[in-house]
This record gives structure tokens, sequence and C-alpha cells, in this order.
């Protein structure tokens, strides 16, 4: 099942406001957790790109739980503390390393943001 599934989510839906009620589902603050950066490298990586490409993908893979390679040539699921969350808080079994770091990064906005 994946989040779509698990938590109904409309396919027209916004994709911030889509990935903020996965986040919230999982628990803003165990989440956060899972952001492989600290709040200071978020602020200032944030001042230069809202989007957070200029920090380590490598380090946003491996938070997601994929080992992708050094140079980004394979992707194995390894897990991490974040995919362990989707099966216990939503018994979501099926996704993404880009559902991963699009979560991680909505989180970080999230707290760069103050939202």
């Amino acid at each position: 099942m994946n989040f779509d599934e698990a938590l109904k989510i409309p396919r027209d839906m916004e994709h911030r406001e889509k990935y903020q009620l996965i986040i919230n589902a999982l628990g803003s603050e165990n989440v956060k957790q899972c952001i492989p950066f600290t709040e200071e490298e978020l602020k200032e990586a944030y001042k230069s790109d809202k989007f957070f490409n200029n920090l380590s993908l490598r380090r946003w893979h491996l938070a997601a739980g994929f080992d992708t390679g050094r140079y980004g040539e394979k992707c194995i699921l390894i897990g991490s503390r974040l995919t362990n969350l989707y099966w216990e808080k939503c018994r979501v079994d099926a996704y993404s390393c880009s559902t991963g770091v699009s979560l991680l990064k909505e989180c970080a906005r999230m707290i760069v943001e103050g939202v």
C-alpha cells in the first residue's frame, strides 16, 4: 500500500499539501529527526535554494533509506528510520527514494519557514 491509498490522497492535491499531510500522519517531530542536516545547515542552504538542491543528494538518499552509490549509479533499498515510520504509522510498504527525499525536504522547508 502506498501513501495515496493509505491516506486517501486525491490525485489533484498540490505537491506541498500532499507531503505536509504525509508528514503530519508520520508525526512531524519523527520526520524531523530523520533529516540528515542540522537546522543551521538548512537555514543557510535555504537562503540560496528553497529546494535544498545545494545540499548533498547522497545524504538525502541515505536518510530516505536508499543507497544510490557515490555517483548515483544504483538505487538499493537499505531502510532507515524514515522507512520504518512508513509502516509503523501508516502501514505503507510501497514507496520510492524520491518519496522519501520529498518528505525530508518538505519537512526541512517547514522547519525553516516555521510552518
